[in-house]
């Protein structure tokens, strides 16, 4: 199991339906002119901190914690994971 506990495979699954969903979160990510903002997908909302790091939280999992499980990456590493699944959409 990965590092965040499998929540990255658990959002592939439940967010990366066709290409044209990958694409717009893969720009969101990709592109600089993004510096902040959110994306909220369907379970998950993907967090631009700033330019270099990303924050993936399972919204669902935790709406009704005090403390969400968040998890943050780069965004070398979040843009690499993406691509690791995009043959599989």
């Amino acid at each position: 199991m990965s590092k965040d506990g499998g929540m990255f495979e658990k959002f592939i699954e439940d967010e990366m339906m066709d290409i044209e969903t990958f694409n717009l979160i893969y720009d969101f990510v990709a592109l600089d002119n993004f510096r902040q903002g959110e994306y909220e997908g369907n379970m998950f909302v993907i967090r631009k901190i700033n330019a270099n790091h990303i924050q993936l939280e399972d919204e669902v999992a935790t709406e009704n914690t005090s403390i969400p499980t968040v998890y943050t990456y780069t965004k070398k590493k979040f843009l690499s994971l993406l691509q690791s699944h995009k043959q599989s959409l």
